[in-house]
């Protein structure tokens, strides 16, 4: 046998070297770290029992219940723990006993203790950490969360929040085109559920100042733009744009998300009001939604986007119903993703 060192949590280890991502999913059972923990009163005696090896018990994957590391083991008695993609990240050799493993690491991780409970699980000495028995990697972390797409806006929020390059205005063909800021607020002012389907109505309202407006001394257009989105997988819930004043008879859509196997109906509808503030010359815009959602799903995203910096981006921004419907969002070019606001309607 090998001779035991210091034991530290694997997952303290990742999470100080800013490795492991973890999910919004869904929380673990109640169950998922049991109180049980059986351990032998020494190696030597579990050794002795008739040449069995032990590691065949531990063959396989084995996940964390709410960390993006996986944990295979082979026959031959090594390991390695990989992410979400597969990829490795820690390898070594496991010396398995009946009442579980000790993982001594190819590199100077300190060796990690697994625990075997009563109810199969293995636990992480010194950690709260479980790891449980799992047929495939199965990634808890949501698209947004992977490349970075943070929920940067408050709903119900009394304060609206400045939104960058996010109206822009010209005339005829784009002369004189001008990007500028405008202000977002998201109020969510029903949410029941019925028969398994949860009903959310809520007002996205733009704020657009007259300064960010240029003197045109003609007829122009402003433009802005704003979406919904399925955070798990990133799917742009398309909808074509509203002009001007529209009802929600106009603007009915139906959309089914895959997450995990997963498949979540969404339908919503909205409307679209221009007016003028009653003490400026400042415009508000108010787009009223009303979705219906499946009473398991919290992944409805609503977003203020960004306005292109030149008319023709515009122009193919303002088109992309027609050329990516239910497209992702890190693939609607010239969208830029990381300049939008996005609010969690679910939350």
């Amino acid at each position: 046998m090998k001779n035991k060192t210091h034991l530290l949590p694997l997952a303290s280890l990742l999470l100080a070297g800013g490795i492991l991502c973890t999910g919004c999913g869904g929380d673990a059972p109640a169950s998922s770290v049991p109180a049980d923990v059986s351990t032998a009163s020494s190696v030597e005696e579990v050794d002795a029992m008739d040449g069995y090896d032990y590691i065949n018990d531990y063959v396989g994957l084995w996940g964390y219940y709410d960390i993006e590391l996986w944990l295979r083991v082979h026959e031959d008695s090594t390991f390695e723990f990989v992410n979400s993609e597969d990829e490795t990240i820690y390898t070594g050799t496991a010396d398995a006993d009946k009442y579980g493993m000790d993982l001594y690491f190819d590199d100077d991780t300190p060796q990690m203790r697994l625990d075997l409970s009563v109810s199969g699980d293995l636990l992480e000495e010194g950690s709260s950490d479980a790891l449980h028995p799992v047929d495939a990697i199965v990634s808890r972390a949501t698209y947004f969360e992977k490349n970075g797409l943070e929920i940067n806006g408050i709903v119900d929020s009394s304060d609206p929040i400045r939104l960058d390059s996010g109206v822009c205005s010209f005339t005829g063909k784009g002369s004189g085109y001008n990007t500028d800021e405008c202000y977002w607020q998201v109020t969510k002012y029903n949410d029941v559920t019925h028969d398994g389907i949860r009903e959310i109505q809520f007002d996205a309202v733009c704020y657009i100042p007259d300064s960010s407006i240029p003197y045109f001394g003609q007829t122009y257009d402003t433009y802005i733009s704003s979406e919904l989105y399925d955070a798990y997988t990133g799917t742009w819930l398309t909808a074509s744009t509203a002009r001007g004043d529209t009802s929600r008879g106009n603007n009915h859509y139906y959309h089914t998300v895959y997450w995990n196997d997963n498949a979540y109906d969404i339908e919503f509808f909205f409307s679209t009001d221009w007016n003028m503030s009653s003490t400026s010359d400042d415009k508000i815009f108010t787009k009223s939604y009303v979705v219906y959602l499946p009473e398991d799903y919290d992944g409805l995203v609503f977003a203020a986007q960004a306005q292109p910096d030149n008319y023709a981006d515009a122009m193919a921004l303002d088109n992309l119903e027609n050329v990516s419907p239910e497209g992702n969002i890190m693939d609607l070019a010239p969208l830029d993703p990381y300049a939008s606001l996005y609010f969690s309607i679910c939350g």
